[in-house]
């Protein structure tokens, strides 16, 4: 139950900032698909980190 939690806040947040990189960076839209794609990495790599380590 605690990691379907996680699971579902992460994605959540995720998405969040997701829609806001996508409303507030001023660049064009390759920039900005290639630095969503990075930064949703960064956030998945976390999140599992966290799930090995519980």
């Amino acid at each position: 139950m605690r990691t379907i939690s996680f699971l579902s806040g992460a994605l959540c947040g995720a998405a969040v900032g997701a829609v806001a990189i996508l409303l507030f960076a001023p660049t064009s839209g390759n920039e900005m698909r290639r630095s969503v794609m990075v930064k949703v990495g960064h956030i998945v790599d976390k999140g599992r980190k966290n799930i090995l380590q519980e």
